[in-house]
């Protein structure tokens, strides 16, 4: 697999992650706001408690979802910075971490390492082609 399509999907589970936290956020809201504690005792607002039910039992699975979608891009974090450690140049694993797992525009990382625009550019497709021979046994 190649260094580009390693961040790639890293990235999507990143953007699934992030919704599957805002699905567990709507799920705890539902299920929240239909019952109120009062003294241990537990009253439903709503008309239909089978609804609040549902919210619940999807409350649960939305939270179980989120633990697998979390174990799988720590997995993958895991792996990546494993073989970016093992880049010759320490420049090039700074580089590629601030691009690709902190986000940062090029630019940006060109700033963060007191180097020029040209410099990373270049730099960012020879670490990628280094980060690729690394990657090959996966």
């Amino acid at each position: 697999m190649k260094a580009v399509d390693f961040f790639r999907k890293m990235n999507e589970v990143e953007r699934c992650l992030h919704a599957a936290e805002r699905k567990v956020e709507l799920f705890k809201s539902l299920a929240e706001g239909g019952t109120l504690s009062l003294d241990g005792e537990m009253v439903s607002r709503s008309r239909n408690v089978h609804a609040n039910e549902d919210a619940v039992i999807r409350l649960a699975e939305a939270k179980d979802g989120l633990r697998k979608l979390r174990d799988t891009y720590f997995s993958l974090v895991d792996m990546i910075t494993d073989r970016m450690t093992r880049l010759e140049d320490p420049e090039d694993e700074k580089l590629l971490a601030y691009h690709y797992l902190e986000h940062t525009p090029l630019t940006s990382v060109a700033l963060r390492m007191h180097r020029g625009k040209t410099w990373v550019y270049q730099r960012h497709g020879v670490a990628l082609e280094r980060l690729d021979t690394l990657l090959k046994d996966l």
